[in-house]
């Protein structure tokens, strides 16, 4: 069988240490090469994987080699880079958000339709043995009863993280360039749980503000608060915040059972579960980081399906 040759575009954190090692080490696919508008990346991630580098997707897309790509660019570029990907009849795995409103969205989805290629999200959390294991948890043991009643979710990204990563000058904290910081890092939760709840949302009401943070020389942090009544029943609370200190847990969530029974996930790495008799460690990941957060099987799945 042809392994399926693909190419990562976009050497950031998420393309450079997350995507890049994944793609190098699935069964079916083969990292043919690397592109970023850096030298200095490209060099180093080509170098490092043994893979061809290229400055630009047009140099790119003359490699005959390359069937897919991974597109992890900014998202000022998702619209650009995809569009150009797929007009030249290459699958494409494109980073959440798609595109940084619902028209450019749209546009990708048609495009990838008529070229006949495959589209898909970058949605890799539903791929997190963590959230696997609770959907199994829910499903097949029956932990929460007939299922959960309430969800609490939230997300706390340090302030000094996301200062070191954006600026103040920084395309994220345009919105009409980027969607904003919270539909850059967040929107995934909103998928996360209609996947694990097997249901969309009925309702939801939202409030969100940004603010300066003088401690981190103009840099914006900000608080976004969502709740949301799916068709099943479910009530799901959402909070988020970009505005804190490092010593913060990144993400909980708390699923609480129509038994009172609660299971709660601690970031990716720990289940514990609250019933009326224990509170106890019942699962822990104990894995790479790019295994522990679904990125490699994500793109294992991503290629499974075009080989």
């Amino acid at each position: 069988m042809k392994k399926i040759g693909v190419c990562v575009v976009g050497l950031g954190f998420v393309g450079g240490q997350a995507h890049a090692p994944s793609v190098n080490k699935i069964k079916n696919g083969n990292l043919v090469a690397v592109c970023d508008m850096n030298d200095k990346l490209a060099t180093k991630y080509a170098t490092k994987y043994g893979c061809r580098k290229y400055l630009s997707v047009k140099e790119a897309l003359k490699d005959p080699d390359i069937d897919a790509a991974v597109i992890a660019v900014p998202n000022p570029f998702h619209y650009q880079v995809a569009m150009e990907f797929i007009k030249a009849g290459k699958h494409i795995l494109l980073e959440m958000p798609l595109g940084v409103d619902l028209k450019q969205t749209d546009k990708i989805i048609s495009a990838a339709k008529k070229a006949k290629v495959t589209l898909m999200p970058g949605l890799n959390f539903k791929f997190a043995p963590i959230y696997k294991e609770i959907k199994r948890m829910i499903k097949k043991d029956k932990v929460l009863g007939k299922g959960p009643v309430a969800i609490h979710f939230r997300e706390y990204i340090s302030a000094n993280l996301l200062a070191a990563q954006w600026p103040p000058n920084s395309w994220a904290w345009d919105k009409k360039k980027s969607g904003g910081p919270l539909f850059t890092l967040s929107v995934w939760s909103i998928d996360l749980f209609r996947w694990l709840l097997n249901s969309e949302i009925k309702q939801l009401h939202a409030v969100a503000e940004n603010h300066k943070l003088p401690k981190y020389k103009g840099t914006h942090g900000y608080m976004g608060y969502a709740v949301a009544e799916f068709t099943n029943g479910t009530i799901v609370s959402l909070q988020y915040s970009g505005g804190v200190s490092a010593d913060q847990t990144i993400s909980r969530t708390e699923l609480i059972g129509e038994n009172t029974n609660i299971l709660t996930a601690i970031d990716t790495h720990t289940i514990k579960l609250n019933t009326d008799d224990v509170y106890e460690t019942v699962y822990k990941v104990d894995a790479p980081g790019t295994r522990m957060w679904g990125h490699y099987q994500e793109v294992e799945h991503f290629v499974d399906c075009l080989a």
